[in-house]
């Protein structure tokens, strides 16, 4: 704070501003936002490349690509993919100058792409130094400004270096999305329904990162009929990364419409090399069904076992699951 004051001063000296104190800057409000890196999931990689969803895997077999590594990427571009959008929007709208600029708060728009049948509104307000809340605004292109409705809304708090100046990029905080009410909105997309509460933290280049997703009535994959709920826990460190979720399907056979409560906690590590453990309860079962499954780098499976009769099962556990070699369930 001292080198900031210093400089400060200094630059009054040439009649300039300097940061806030000089007033507000459009900047400052950019900083509130969240990016794609503060939200991210990050599924096990494959020489360095991100990963994308291939569709349901049917290659389970020790030796096979390993049908729980691709349920981890797959469930990673379902989160990513439910924030990739409100995220690009976001950038989209803020890389233009704000149409108003107050001392604690920034207004983008009403804007309207030029063949787009919605106008768009995004608010940034800063409470503090470093603490921010911004809501998203839409209606149809032809209504009145008072059929405004909020599809997104977020706050965010943005790390501090030592000298005091912001870190666009790095920081925690949440953001909600209302598939519901963007429905109300010309061009919706129909397989979006429901609402998402993100949670995140991204403090600084080396730190832990933490993303955490509650999806709601949100449209059921296999039957897009119904609607369900799921949730996601993600953590990145330095050795590696973990992804639990939970969901409510019914799962067991013949399908006889209760939902059974599915679990699933993957860990990898940096080479890609990880584990799954997965937990099947509830519902008409009546007892518990588990599952585990290592792979290797190149994620071909080494370790499979199944508490159910016939019991599969290949690889031993304390040689084919590298650090992995006991089981952790999600605690969803």
């Amino acid at each position: 704070m001292l080198r900031k004051s210093l400089l400060c001063a200094a630059s009054l000296l040439f009649a300039s501003g300097c940061g806030d104190d000089a007033g507000p800057s459009e900047d400052t409000f950019r900083d509130g936002l969240p990016t794609k890196e503060m939200t991210q999931v990050k599924a096990p990689k494959e020489n360095g490349q991100g990963l994308t969803s291939s569709g349901p895997s049917a290659m389970a077999g020790q030796g096979q690509k390993s049908e729980y590594y691709q349920a981890t990427v797959d469930a990673t571009v379902t989160v990513n993919g439910g924030t990739l959008w409100v995220l690009n929007l976001i950038e989209q709208i803020a890389k233009y100058p704000p149409t108003t600029l107050e001392e604690n708060k920034a207004v983008w728009g009403p804007h309207t792409d030029a063949l787009s049948p919605t106008t768009w509104r995004l608010t940034v307000t800063k409470s503090g130094d470093a603490s921010f809340s911004w809501v998203l605004d839409g209606k149809a292109k032809a209504d009145a400004d008072s059929a405004f409705k909020a599809v997104l809304s977020g706050s965010q708090t943005v790390t501090v270096d030592a000298n005091g100046e912001r870190q666009r990029g790095f920081g925690s905080g949440e953001l909600h999305i209302d598939w519901d009410v963007a429905h109300s909105l010309p061009n919706a997309d129909p397989k979006h329904v429901g609402t998402a509460e993100i949670r995140y933290s991204r403090l600084n280049a080396t730190a832990e990162t933490t993303v955490e997703a509650d999806f709601r009535q949100v449209r059921d994959e296999k039957n897009p009929e119904k609607r369900t709920d799921a949730d996601y826990r993600f953590k990145a460190t330095a050795t590696g990364g973990e992804l639990e979720y939970a969901f409510r399907q019914d799962v067991d056979s013949p399908v006889d419409g209760t939902l059974e409560k599915v679990g699933i906690k993957s860990r990898w590590t940096l080479m890609g090399a990880g584990r799954a453990d997965v937990k099947v309860s509830g519902g008409s079962l009546g007892f518990e069904v588990l599952y585990s499954e290592c792979w290797d780098p190149n994620f071909l499976s080494t370790y499979l076992e199944l508490n159910l009769e016939p019991n599969p099962r290949y690889g031993e556990e304390q040689t084919s699951c590298g650090g992995f070699t006991t089981a952790v369930y999600s605690s969803l």
